[in-house]
C-alpha cells in the first residue's frame, strides 16, 4: 500500500524538529532561567563579590558609578532616621569635641592670666611703651618678653612621597603652603645625607632659622616637623616621639598605602594639636615699693581720661545742638545733656526736615541715648517749602527749582508729564502760591503724546498713528467726522505740532463720491415724443432710490445738504414750445417717482435742458435716444449750523 504524497512544508518541519529538538530544549531552559527572578538573583549573588573585587583591582569605575547612589542613599537615610547615625558617631565625636573645647578653654585662660598678670605691673607698662614705640601689638611684646618656648606649627609629612599629610598651627592666620614646606624639608634632608654620605635611614633631627628652630621626629612611613620658637625642653621631643608612634598605630596601613589623598589623615588633627605647647616665664612674687605710686598714677590717668572724655562729649553735644538750630523747619525749645541717663531734646519739627537721629550720628552721638519729643510744625520758609516740593515731585536731574516768596520757579530741561503734574498740584503744597516757568525747556515723549491722542480721540482699529518730532502721522481709513475732529484739535494736544493725514482715506467722502458717480451716470430713457418711461429707463430708475439714500447719508456725514437736480431732455422733433413742455413733464415724472419712494420734494429740482444732449464718449445709445432722456445731477451745499 503506497502512502499519499506529503506536503513539503510538513516534511521540512519534521526534519527541523528531529535536528533541533535538543537545542530547543536548551533555549527553553535558558529562557525559563532568565524569566525566574529568584534564580537570576541567586546566580548574580554567587558571582557579585568576586566581580566587585576584580573591578576595584582593575580601575575605580565601579566606585565612581556607585558613588551617586550611595551618597543619595546616605542622605535619604539620614533625613528619615538621623538618630541611628547620631548613636553610631557619638562614641567618636563626643571625645573629640570635649578634647577640642578643653584645649581651647585652656589656651583662653592661659592667655587671659598672662594679660592680667602683665597689665597692672611696672613691667607691663614698660612693655606697653615698647609696643607703642615699635608699632607691635601689646600681646606680641608680652609673648616675646615672657615666652620660654612655643610650638607654632606642626607638619605630618609622608617619607616616601614628601607630601604634607596634615598641618596644624597655633595661630589660625598662619596658613602656609604645607606641600611646599614638606618638599623643602625633604630636599634639606636629602642634601644633608648626600653631603655627608649618610645612609637613607639617617635623618636631620634639628636645624635653626633665625628665632625659630625646626625639630624633626622620624617614623617608619612618616615624620613630624615641629616649628618651635624659644628654648624648648627635651621633654618636648619625647612628646613628639610618642605622637608619631601613636599616628603609626592609628594610621599605619593608610600610611603604607598612601597614594596622594591626605583626607584620610584629617582625623589625626587632635593628636597634632595636642603638641602645640607653649610655656611662659612666671613673674617673681613679692610686693614692689612702687605699687602705691603705680596705683596713684593709674587713678590720675583715669581721672584725666574722664575729664577729656567729658569735654569731648560736651563739644559733640554743642555741635549737635548747633546743627539742629541751623536746620530749616526745626525749632529746639529745650535740650539737656545727661551723663547717666538719656539726654533729651524738645521742640517743633516740620515733617520735611532732616532726621534728628541722622544728625546725631553724624555728630558722633548715639541716637538711642537721646529722647526726642517733637510736636508737628508746618514751616513756611523757602528751604522747607522747596524740600516738600522735592519730596512730592522728585525733580528730574536736569530740572532746577527754587521757591521765592511762595512762587515756585521751574527752569532747565523738564518732561512735559512732570511739569503738568507740577502745574496741577504744586499749589496744593503748603507754602506754594503759584508756579512760574523760567526758560523751561519742555521735552515730550512721542509715545506719551500718542497715548494722549488716543485717549482724546479714541483711535480707530482701521487707523494707525505715529508721532515723531512733533508730527502726528495718520494712515488707514476713517470716518469724515472722526477725521474732522482730529484735524481740528490734534495740534492742541501737548507734543503734537502738526498733522499729516495724507495717507488717511475719508470713508464718508469716498462713499459720497461713489454714490454721486453712480447717480449722475444713470440714464432714464423715455418713449419718443412722450413722457412715458421706457422699459430700460424704468429699470435704471428703480435702482436709484437706494443709491440716493446712501448718497444723502454720506453727505450728511460730510456736513452738507444734498439737492438732486432732475434734468429733462427732448429731441429736436416738433416745436420748441412742445419740446420745452415735454422736457419738464419728463423731469416731473422722475421727481414724482422719487417722491413716491419717500424723498422730500424740496430736495428734488426738476428742470428742462434746452441744449440737445451730447452723449459721452463710449455711450452706445443712439442720438435720438439720448435726447429723450432724464439725467440726474447731485448738488451740495454746507449745512446750516
Amino acid at each position: 500500500m503506497q502512502r499519499g504524497a506529503r506536503d513539503p512544508l510538513e516534511e521540512f518541519e519534521e526534519l527541523r524538529r528531529l535536528l533541533l529538538s535538543g537545542e530547543r530544549e536548551q533555549l527553553r531552559e535558558i529562557s525559563d532561567r532568565l524569566a525566574d527572578k529568584e534564580r537570576r538573583s541567586q546566580d548574580i549573588a554567587s558571582v557579585l563579590p568576586e566581580a566587585v573585587k576584580m573591578s576595584r583591582e582593575r580601575s575605580g569605575e565601579l566606585t565612581h558609578a556607585l558613588q551617586p547612589a550611595v551618597e543619595s542613599s546616605f542622605k535619604e537615610s539620614i533625613g528619615q532616621r538621623p538618630q541611628i547615625f547620631v548613636d553610631a558617631l557619638h562614641p567618636i565625636i563626643g571625645p573629640i569635641v570635649r578634647r577640642s573645647i578643653a584645649e581651647s578653654l585652656r589656651r583662653l585662660l592661659q592667655s587671659l592670666n598672662q594679660t592680667l598678670e602683665h597689665t597692672f605691673s611696672w613691667r607691663g607698662l614698660k612693655w606697653r611703651f615698647e609696643a607703642l614705640r615699635t608699632g607691635r601689638s601689646f600681646a606680641e611684646v608680652v609673648m616675646l618678653r615672657s615666652l620660654v618656648y612655643r610650638v607654632e606649627q606642626l607638619f605630618l609629612i609622608h617619607r616616601e612621597t614628601s607630601l604634607a599629610l596634615l598641618h596644624v598651627s597655633a595661630d589660625p592666620s598662619m596658613n602656609k603652603d604645607s606641600d611646599m614646606v614638606a618638599g623643602m624639608l625633604s630636599a634639606i634632608q636629602d642634601f644633608a645625607r648626600d653631603s655627608f654620605q649618610m645612609g637613607q635611614e639617617s635623618t636631620l633631627e634639628e636645624f635653626r632659622v633665625g628665632e625659630l628652630q625646626v625639630w624633626i621626629v622620624p617614623g617608619r612611613y612618616a615624620y613630624l616637623a615641629a616649628v618651635v620658637r624659644g628654648n624648648p625642653p627635651l621633654e618636648l621631643r619625647s612628646k613628639l616621639g610618642e605622637t608619631i608612634e601613636g599616628i603609626h598605630v592609628l594610621k599605619g596601613s593608610a600610611l603604607a598605602k598612601f597614594e596622594g589623598d591626605a583626607a584620610a589623615f584629617e582625623s589625626l588633627r587632635p593628636e597634632l594639636e595636642a603638641c602645640l605647647h607653649a610655656e611662659y616665664a612666671r613673674a617673681k612674687s613679692g610686693r614692689r615699693p612702687t605699687r602705691a605710686w603705680f596705683i596713684l598714677i593709674i587713678a590720675l590717668a583715669a581721672l584725666t581720661s574722664a575729664i577729656i572724655v567729658a569735654v569731648h562729649n560736651r563739644s559733640k553735644w554743642n555741635h549737635f545742638l548747633g546743627r539742629l538750630h541751623a536746620q530749616p523747619g526745626m525749632v529746639v525749645t529745650d535740650a539737656r545733656q545727661r551723663w547717666f541717663s538719656r539726654s533729651k531734646v524738645d521742640g517743633l519739627r516740620d515733617a520735611s526736615s532732616a532726621d534728628p537721629a541722622t544728625l546725631a550720628r553724624e555728630a558722633g552721638l548715639d541716637p538711642a541715648r537721646i529722647r526726642f519729643r517733637w510736636k508737628e510744625h508746618l514751616a513756611l520758609d523757602s528751604a522747607s517749602v522747596r524740600r516738600r516740593v522735592e519730596q512730592r515731585f522728585s525733580p528730574p536731574d536736569q530740572a532746577r527749582i527754587a521757591v521765592n516768596d511762595g512762587v515756585l520757579e521751574v527752569a532747565g530741561t523738564v518732561p512735559y508729564e512732570w511739569l503738568d503734574s507740577v502745574r496741577r498740584e504744586a499749589t496744593l503744597i503748603p507754602g506754594v502760591k503759584s508756579v512760574v516757568e523760567r526758560d523751561a525747556n519742555i521735552i515730550y515723549d512721542p509715545a506719551l503724546a500718542r497715548q494722549r491722542f488716543e485717549k482724546q480721540f479714541g483711535l480707530l482699529d482701521t487707523v494707525t498713528a505715529k508721532v515723531a518730532n512733533g508730527v502726528l502721522t495718520l494712515s488707514g481709513e476713517a470716518s469724515h467726522r472722526w477725521l474732522a475732529r482730529a484735524r481740528a484739535a490734534a495740534t492742541t494736544l501737548p507734543g503734537i505740532t502738526s498733522l499729516d493725514d495724507h495717507a488717511v482715506i475719508d470713508l464718508d467722502q469716498r462713499g459720497f463720491d461713489q454714490s454721486k458717480s453712480i447717480i449722475e451716470s444713470a440714464f432714464i430713457y423715455f418713449l419718443t415724443d412722450k413722457d412715458d418711461i421706457a422699459t430700460e429707463g424704468f429699470a435704471a430708475l428703480s435702482r436709484l432710490p437706494d443709491e440716493i439714500r446712501r448718497c444723502e447719508k454720506a453727505a450728511k456725514q460730510l456736513g452738507t445738504d444734498m439737492t438732486l437736480e432732475i434734468q429733462g431732455y427732448a429731441d429736436a422733433v416738433g416745436t420748441e414750445a412742445r419740446n420745452a413742455d415735454l422736457r419738464m413733464r419728463r423731469a416731473n415724472k422722475v421727481r414724482d417717482f422719487l417722491v413716491s419712494c419717500g424723498f422730500e420734494a424740496a430736495r428734488l429740482k426738476p428742470i428742462g435742458i434746452e441744449q440737445p444732449f451730447k452723449p459721452a464718449a463710449g455711450d452706445k445709445a443712439l442720438p435720438e435716444q439720448s435726447q429723450r432722456r432724464v439725467a440726474l445731477k447731485v448738488l451740495t451745499q454746507i449745512s446750516a449750523p
